[in-house]
């Protein structure tokens, strides 16, 4: 199979394609709460419980009767019987009466009729007497937090499809929830296709071409909630690539090829498709710079993407094909990504030959001492990584524009685990100084 690029497909129509083309199964699954960091929600969580439980003291002090202290204001610090011995549950169920007063500490549940809380500095002991000295003169409720002020019995904790965080896990663990059921990691095979890749470092030295990519998009769909099985390094055989990608459909929700895309050449992972069934290869060239040799297809309703060979046409046709497809599988919005806005420290410009294509510019960002955030475009060889290494964000730049001026405004995306490895991005300028404000 030969291919020009004569005729490439837009990147909006390219995705309607494919998404017109395959089946979106999101599946579930039931796991430990401790396990459910950045898993999303398959169903909304429903609290079948009070927080707090029962009436509770919200600071260190002594439990009254409002009645008892409710004349300070006209008559003066107030004393009050102090009652000790509430160590069992049978005393502590025993109702505060008339003129008595409890020590209580932060949290501690409030017995029956005492319904106001004295925080210690508002008071003074008398040991001759055991007596509390209320010098205060507080509201009726003062310091309490009432039973079901928190969260009530039925309200609505998360919804569906929330992406849980370490204090949404802290909150269904207190509601005793051990098991929450999400969204099952899509699985997405990766075939690195060609002779010249190899997996062994010395064989560079006899002219093969160390399988990185493979490496890249692995961590890529892991940060993007995938499960990434790599299937190794298959040889330029149309048996060999078949019988890969038949392993992968048996196996995978999403399936990758790198390599094997390339202008003017024979197409071996495009041929194999084909020949494995319909309706196989929807589009073979798209206008992504860099990425333009990117072919989406489609087999057994699964998608199936064929990422070119040079690492940052890889990444990208990644980030505009692949991450959305892994994003719809957990029952996330295919789009939604962080970003922030910069201004532009320098031009850019659309190289000719691709200046109506969606451009991908990479960007080094940083922070200046006013606290505004600057960007500084990158560019390199397609094939160069280490264009990516000196970046931490990208502009998309839409098929109609073909520059971008100094000091404009623009919209930086954030990609985790390309722009950022866990949510936090270093600036040089910040480098080493404290997020404190002193």
């Amino acid at each position: 199979m030969h291919w020009t690029p004569s005729n490439y497909t837009s990147v909006r129509v390219s995705y309607s394609k494919i998404i017109n083309a395959v089946e979106i199964k999101p599946r579930k699954e039931l796991i430990f709460t401790g396990q459910g960091i950045g898993r999303v929600l398959w169903t909304d969580i429903i609290s079948h419980t009070d927080i707090p439980s029962s009436n509770c003291s919200h600071m260190d002090g002594y439990v009254v009767k409002y009645s008892d202290i409710q004349r300070i204001s006209q008559q003066g610090p107030i004393k009050l019987k102090m009652v000790t011995g509430r160590k069992d549950d049978k005393s502590k169920k025993q109702p505060l009466r008339r003129g008595q007063t409890f020590r209580v500490s932060t949290g501690e549940v409030l017995p029956p009729l005492g319904d106001t809380v004295v925080p210690v500095e508002y008071t003074s002991f008398d040991a001759k007497d055991d007596t509390i000295l209320i010098q205060k003169d507080l509201a009726k409720g003062s310091f309490v937090s009432s039973k079901g002020s928190e969260i009530a019995r039925k309200d609505l904790i998360l919804n569906k499809g929330h992406v849980l965080r370490v204090q949404d896990l802290g909150l269904v663990s207190m509601l005793g929830i051990r098991k929450i059921k999400i969204f099952k990691r899509p699985r997405v095979a990766i075939i690195p296709t060609g002779n010249e890749l190899t997996k062994e470092i010395n064989d560079i030295k006899r002219g093969k071409i160390l399988n990185t990519n493979s490496r890249v998009i692995s961590n890529l769909i892991e940060t993007s909630g995938g499960a990434a099985l790599d299937l190794g390094i298959t040889p330029d055989s149309i048996h060999k690539i078949k019988n890969k990608i038949r392993l992968a459909l048996s196996q995978s929700d999403i399936i990758l090829t790198t390599g094997g895309s390339s202008v003017g050449l024979r197409d071996l992972v495009a041929e194999s498709i084909d020949e494995i069934g319909k309706p196989g290869v929807l589009v073979h060239g798209v206008k992504l710079d860099r990425g333009r040799v990117t072919g989406l297809a489609a087999l057994r309703r699964k998608p199936v993407i064929i990422l070119p060979g040079p690492i940052q046409g890889a990444v990208n046709a990644f980030i505009v094909f692949a991450q959305p497809l892994i994003r719809l599988m957990l029952g996330l919005h295919p789009f939604a990504v962080p970003f922030i806005s910069a201004k532009l420290i320098e031009d850019w410009n659309a190289r000719k030959k691709f200046k109506d294509f969606t451009k991908i510019v990479y960007v080094n960002i940083s922070l200046s001492k006013s606290g505004e955030f600057y960007a500084n475009p990158v560019s390199g060889e397609t094939t160069d990584i280490s264009v990516l290494t000196g970046t931490n964000g990208f502009i998309f730049v839409p098929e109609d524009l073909t520059m971008l001026n100094k000091g404009q405004k623009v919209r930086i995306n954030i990609f985790p685990g390309l722009s950022v490895s866990s949510g936090q991005i270093e600036f040089p300028s910040m480098s080493g100084k404290s997020f404190l404000p002193f």
